[in-house]
């Protein structure tokens, strides 16, 4: 499914700059594990350069805890608006609210 998140997935989520031949960008799942499908399944992707904005970087989504969660936070946010789910719907679907963090 097409990101419910990212307008133009032909550029970084995070920091807004096109892909180069030395960091292509990779499609996150905001909620990786079991949550895994079911975020690609509702849209819950973005794109990320892979080493700066994903991986390796110091405020990469795998290294940085507060834009991991700050990510987390405006997925649920979003997700809630596009398919209209309470917060009971959300916390059975996803188990956690970030919007309180």
């Amino acid at each position: 499914m097409k990101s419910i998140l990212q307008q133009d997935e032909s550029r970084c989520y995070l920091c807004g700059e096109a892909p180069r031949f030395d960091d292509p960008l990779d499609l996150h799942h905001v909620f990786g594990g079991p949550l895994r499908r079911k975020s690609e399944k509702l849209g819950l992707v973005v794109r990320l350069h892979h080493s700066r904005c994903h991986i390796f970087g110091p405020d990469s989504v795998h290294r940085c805890g507060e834009v991991s969660r700050s990510l987390k936070a405006m997925a649920q946010r979003r997700c809630m608006e596009a398919y209209g789910w309470n917060m009971e719907k959300w916390m059975d679907e996803f188990y956690k609210n970030y919007l309180e963090e």
